[in-house]
């Protein structure tokens, strides 16, 4: 475990956006997620006090749309990249049809774009997850598909597999993502909140076929991001591509951190 301290200065106020509350409903959702082998000392050194690097040093990269309100229950069409650390000690599990039950590693939220304000301001101010403004475009042709994330109009994080239009498998279970949820206090001093929040989701999943064939980080030099770029060369676990509907639920908190420095 890394001495990375977490300071009230990481914060940098909620996005504006129509407030809504959890529990939210998303369905059918199509997403690539490709779990790829990274720098464990990077990985290591993102996680809060409480939580390990998982062995096998995977980072989870997801990304997928939402093209209608109507997929959800109280949010707006929005687009979605996040980045996780896997971590050690907290997994769940999943059962699949072809494999039967399977357990699945904890995931820690280190990166989180998305193009709607509203799903900015609930991921923040809910959960803590660090959310920030990005839009992510998917390209399908021939049996390719693109999905590129751009900030600030900018490409900075491209995917690139070879997927099928058979469903191959059917996946359901839960999964237990982590953030750290902090909020300064006015006067400055300190952090007013700072929480471990563990947030079990269920979900239930049809499954296509899906190869990546590439993964390029282009951040900017000085972006925190660009350390979680794949090891070359390129090792890809895990790859889930499908249509997936899951909650958005209540995040529980797991560890207090103000309670723990007092």
């Amino acid at each position: 475990m890394s001495d990375h301290q977490f300071t009230p200065e990481t914060y940098t106020g909620m996005p504006e956006g129509t407030a809504v509350s959890p529990p939210q409903l998303i369905k059918n959702a199509r997403m690539l997620i490709v779990g790829y082998e990274a720098d464990p000392d990077v990985l290591a050194d993102a996680l809060p006090p409480g939580l390990e690097p998982h062995p096998n040093t995977l980072v989870q990269l997801n990304t997928y749309q939402v093209p209608s309100a109507e997929r959800t229950s109280l949010l707006e069409p929005y687009t979605l990249t996040y980045l996780t650390v896997e971590v050690a000690d907290h997994d769940s599990r999943a059962i699949s049809t072809g494999q039967g039950e399977m357990p699945v590693p904890g995931r820690f939220w280190v990166g989180y774009w998305t193009d709607s304000p509203q799903m900015r301001t609930f991921t923040r101010e809910a959960g803590g997850i660090p959310s920030l403004a990005g839009s992510c475009e998917w390209e399908e042709a021939d049996g390719q598909l693109v999905s590129t994330l751009s900030v600030d109009d900018e490409p900075v994080l491209e995917v690139e597999a070879t997927v099928g239009d058979q469903q191959i498998d059917t996946l359901t279970g839960h999964l237990h993502y982590y953030a750290h949820r902090q909020f300064p206090d006015p006067a400055g001093a300190r952090a007013q909140v700072s929480e471990l929040l563990e947030f079990p989701i269920p979900f239930v999943s049809e499954l296509y076929e899906a190869e990546v064939d590439r993964i390029d980080f282009e951040f900017p030099e000085e972006s925190p991001f660009q350390r979680f770029a794949p090891l070359e060369p390129l090792s890809t676990p895990s790859v889930l591509h499908g249509t997936v509907t899951f909650t958005y639920p209540q995040g529980r908190r797991i560890r207090d951190y103000l309670a723990a420095d007092s």
